[in-house]
């Protein structure tokens, strides 16, 4: 028999608790969801078939009430068919859905049970069961599992069955499954695409997940067609469209989105950093002057909060920024932490320190760290390594391999998978080299799977989650007078916080101007780092800066056609010539070291200075001009000059910076004593000496596992 008809604003039968329009009856016919009645042997005598035509009665009556909205009724009615026939599976079933709705998972599990005993392998009976377990999601009892398996029993009968791929999808994303997610929706959407908005959600969300970016936009904009007011969807789009590197999309997503919600702080964020991204400059003034009077206050409970990695290359203040990372860090955990495991070793033991990183690839952190994992000394250290993005075979990835004892590709577990990992490793110092950045997986730390958890290097700034104890850095770029302003305690590296990899600099004599398009004379002033770090106020030092240096020229990344004609059109707007902006094409690692040597000064960007592109100039021979302010941040290049023995060159107001510049500019016997002594300090002081590096980090986690069994109870 067919189902009833079910009013389309009706609670849904299946339980879920959503209007059945936009769950099962989205899906369209649920007449699966319907457990056909039993087909009983003739009757042998009257009285029996008086029992079934009153349950058959029975039914119908409750069919009706039921289409009417009647639930009560129809309930009453349905155990009044059970007390005639106590394992009738349809009103078995029917009850069960009722049950489901009150949270009564217990019973509904019992009760759409009992049906299968008489309606074995039946799929709408299979589909609800595995959504009354998932509802009751006894991890002991492995609740998850089973409703997933209800589901595959459902699709091994029927695999175009939309309500089990819909919800098997759903389930192997809890599981953060999202390779598989990705399959199941497309299994559905081949069958049915005219599906709401929140399934295109879903399915955009795993499709993010497995790294399916396009896949993921696409999925977003149908969702924006078919509820133009999603204000999240926009959000999302905004997000995967800076991925993209669409950068005018992303404004556009998100301009939307705050039309919707004006207010919205992670749109404002994202929306200042795509602006800044482009260098296309109008109203970003204005952006930061939000964020930051949002920022200093206390207000601290927001449900879209600032994106904490943006807010660190704008112009705000130390605590806008602590407030930033606060916000961001009670979105992803709230309530009381897990307890750490106790990790002891046997005396011949060594002490076990692991990394986790999403930047497994050509990356600015992975330019630095091969030399220096390398380095250490695997009698002192048991050094592991998890990489939280797919395996791709490059050469970066191929040389950490076999730099770690220990490497494990864990892209395609989940956090909590990940986590009992890293725990069962029996890790002592965990360190974190993504924090809040692209392809990190932040809910791994909240797990609290080690004793010892550190911040290092990925999140320049602090993380401001009581999950982190400590901060990786050294006594220049967090000094005693701003440690107030992490919530992690700093573990002070002795010379300088960030390695370098000296293996990157390519052997023989380096480019020559002409190789590299600059003038054979004239001043060449250089900054290569990523254009959404050149802020106005830097910008215009620089043009005052060509403008007092005759012939000189300003070399800059060439990221894309857009931020170099903005460039150029705001050289123009300070009335230098936009010739004199020249823009170097994006190469190889070995060959963009390489090139600095050819420029005569680095110029550091401010708030956020230059970390890896500083490194690559200081390798390369090329003096670097920075300006330390109080965030860390803007005080890293000033720590690597230290470590190499050039603290003149570090500034401390932009004043300062501009007319030091000058000064170098004009004094070339001044310069050049600088150049001489990068050239002879490269191979005498700390920085580029990852021997002394590597002794100097086994000696800091060291002391401070040394430290950690010092106060812990014996």
């Amino acid at each position: 028999m067919s189902a009833a008809a079910i009013a389309r604003n009706a609670p849904c039968p299946c339980g879920s608790g959503r209007r059945y329009k936009d769950c099962h009856g989205a899906l369209g016919n649920v007449a699966a969801a319907t457990v056909a009645r039993p087909v009983a042997p003739p009757p042998t005598d009257a009285s029996a078939a008086a029992a079934i035509k009153a349950i058959d009665a029975l039914l119908r009556q409750a069919e009706e009430s039921f289409a009417r909205g009647e639930n009560a009724v129809a309930e009453a009615t349905w155990q009044e068919v059970i007390s005639l026939d106590p394992g009738h599976p349809e009103a078995l079933f029917h009850l069960g859905n009722r049950l489901r709705e009150r949270g009564e998972h217990d019973t509904a599990i019992a009760y759409f049970e009992r049906a299968l005993e008489r309606a074995p392998g039946h799929l709408g009976v299979l589909n609800n069961l595995g959504l009354a377990l998932e509802a009751r999601s006894d991890a002991q009892r492995g609740d998850a599992q089973r409703a997933e398996a209800c589901y595959r029993e459902v699709l091994a009968t029927q695999p175009q069955h939309a309500e089990a791929l819909a919800n098997l999808a759903n389930a192997l994303s809890v599981r953060e499954a999202f390779d598989e997610t990705a399959a199941v929706y497309d299994r559905l959407f081949a069958i049915r695409r005219d599906l709401p908005a929140a399934v295109w959600i879903r399915r955009a969300m795993a499709q993010n997940r497995a790294q399916d970016i396009a896949g993921a936009i696409d999925s977003y904009r149908e969702a924006a067609r078919l509820d133009p007011d999603a204000m999240q969807v926009y959000l999302h789009l905004g997000t995967l469209y800076i991925q993209q590197r669409s950068f005018a999309e992303a404004d556009a997503a998100l301009r939307r989105a705050l039309e919707l919600d004006p207010g919205n702080r992670y749109a404002l964020s994202l929306l200042a950093h795509t602006r800044q991204r482009r260098c296309a400059w109008d109203g970003l003034a204005e952006l930061f002057a939000q964020l930051r009077d949002r920022l200093e206050g206390e207000d601290a409970e927001t449900e879209f909060a600032v994106v904490p990695f943006v807010a660190l290359a704008m112009p705000l203040s130390p605590l806008a920024q602590l407030h930033a990372a606060q916000r961001w860090a009670r979105t992803i955990a709230k309530g009381p932490l897990p307890p750490r495991p106790t990790v002891r070793y046997a005396p011949h033991e060594r002490l076990r320190v692991a990394f986790v990183t999403g930047n497994m690839h050509d990356h600015p952190t992975m330019h630095l760290s091969l030399e220096f994992w390398e380095k250490i000394d695997r009698s002192r250290l048991d050094m592991f390594a998890y990489s939280l993005r797919r395996d791709d075979d490059n050469p970066f990835e191929n040389r950490a391999r076999a730099a770690f004892a220990h490497f494990a590709d864990v892209s395609k577990e989940s956090v909590t998978d990940i986590a009992r990992r890293i725990r069962e490793d029996r890790i002592a110092i965990l360190l974190d080299r993504n924090g809040y950045t692209l392809n990190a997986r932040e809910g791994i730390f909240p797990l609290c799977p080690a004793p010892i958890q550190v911040n290092c290097i990925g999140f320049p700034g602090t993380m401001g989650a009581p999950w982190y104890d400590y901060i990786f850095t050294d006594r220049f770029t967090v000094p005693e007078g701003l440690r107030h302003f992490y919530s992690e305690l700093p573990l002070y590296m002795p010379h300088m916080a960030f390695p370098s990899d000296t293996t990157r600099l390519p052997p023989g004599p380096p480019p020559s101007r002409a190789a590299c398009g600059l003038p054979e004379s004239g001043f060449v002033f250089c900054c290569f780092s990523n254009p959404s770090k050149i802020l106005p106020d830097v910008f215009a030092i620089w043009m005052r800066l060509l403008a007092a240096v005759p012939g000189s020229v300003l070399w800059l990344l060439g990221t894309s056609e857009e931020v170099v004609q903005n460039l150029r059109h705001e050289a123009v707007r300070a009335q230098i010539d936009p010739a004199r902006l020249i823009f170097a094409p994006i190469v190889k690692i070995g060959e963009h070291v390489a090139r600095n040597a050819a420029a005569d000064l680095f110029l550091d960007t401010y708030p956020y200075g230059a970390h890896t592109t500083a490194n690559d100039a200081l390798l390369a021979g090329l003096p670097v001009l920075t300006c330390a302010g109080e965030t860390m941040v803007s005080r890293i290049a000033g720590s690597q000059l230290k470590a190499v023995g050039l603290p003149e060159l570090i500034t401390e107001s932009v004043e300062q910076y501009e007319a030091h510049a000058l000064e170098l500019a004009r004094r070339p016997e001044l310069l050049r004593g600088y150049r001489a002594r990068l050239a002879a300090n490269r191979s005498t002081h700390p920085l580029f000496d990852m021997a002394r590096y590597a002794r100097d980090f086994e000696d800091a986690v060291e002391r401070l596992w040394s430290d950690h069994c010092g106060k812990a109870p014996v």
